[in-house]
């Protein structure tokens, strides 16, 4: 019986981890909605994207991402940043997440 618990426990979190991960594969290769915001010295926010549709990059050897702006521009921060991968439009809930005001985020 207790064998049996131990590897129902273990297969339920194998697969959270797995929907995890699946999750961030997609939206790191096939694009996403995001809110990114960096913050300052102080913790107070500097920067706020609202950034639908796109894929976010970690940089190698480094604590910054990038990601292609609706110009073409290639966009690199670090620093201190959050990111909050948006489900289901829920953009207020994800500003609040991340202490920010939706209307002071750049599109």
């Amino acid at each position: 019986m207790k064998n049996n618990l131990f590897w129902a426990l273990l297969f339920l979190t194998g697969c959270a981890g797995l929907s995890r991960d699946c999750s961030s594969c997609t939206a790191e290769s096939l694009g996403s909605d995001w809110l990114v915001a960096q913050y300052g010295y102080d913790g107070k926010p500097i920067n706020c994207y609202q950034l639908e549709n796109v894929s976010i990059s970690n940089e190698k050897s480094s604590d910054g991402i990038y990601w292609e702006d609706s110009n073409g521009n290639l966009v690199h921060i670090s620093g201190w940043y959050e990111r909050v991968q948006v489900s289901h439009y829920k953009w207020e809930a994800a500003a609040k997440t991340l202490r920010v005001k939706l209307e002071d985020c750049q599109k």
